[in-house]
């Protein structure tokens, strides 16, 4: 047990590249690491709320974890409205990737910049230690859908939500004709 704790301990740096493009392509739609929720839960700290085995199951199939009855797995449920966590197509090893991005972006994210100076009454009055500029603010604001990806993504993403309502018109008529034939 110890063994394996220390062999993931030493493993997660060299995940976290991977994890990161993973995060990116299959989780950052719907959750944030330390910016609050989106459409799923903040996942700062998931590390040390769920033990990796559950998590394994989760990712893969939330639902199957709900309809099995798992306390956790209905407690999320519910704090979620109802709403089901995708089931996502993805080995264990790119799991734990995933996951070892997580703890180590949720880790610099909770470690303020050492130069960030506190507003106080007399730094607020003249504006200097809470001088930030627009794109910084914006930044604060908190996640946003159109912030989190780049231009050529939201089209790829926008294209890609076009061709499913396209395949599904289509599939819509094909079938209302073969119905018509008969």
């Amino acid at each position: 047990m110890v063994a394996a704790a220390l062999c993931l301990l030493f493993s997660t740096g060299s995940y976290s590249q991977d994890g990161e493009k993973l995060f990116k392509a299959n989780c950052a739609a719907c959750h944030s690491i330390g910016k609050g929720k989106l459409v799923g839960p903040d996942l700062i700290g998931v590390n040390d709320r769920h033990p990796e085995a559950w998590m394994l199951k989760w990712v893969k199939s939330s639902q199957t974890l709900v309809k099995a009855g798992d306390a956790e797995a209905v407690r999320l449920f519910k704090e979620n409205n109802g709403m089901p966590m995708t089931d996502q197509m993805l080995k264990d090893d790119e799991i734990k990737s995933v996951l070892g991005y997580i703890k180590d972006k949720g880790t610099a994210a909770a470690t303020p910049p050492a130069e960030k100076v506190a507003d106080t009454p007399a730094t607020a009055a003249t504006g200097t230690a809470g001088s930030t500029s627009p794109a910084e603010e914006k930044k604060a604001q908190g996640p946003s859908i159109l912030n989190m990806f780049s231009t050529s993504e939201y089209l790829l993403f926008t294209f890609a939500v076009f061709l499913v309502v396209v395949v599904m018109v289509l599939s819509s008529a094909l079938k209302r004709l073969a119905e018509a034939s008969k």
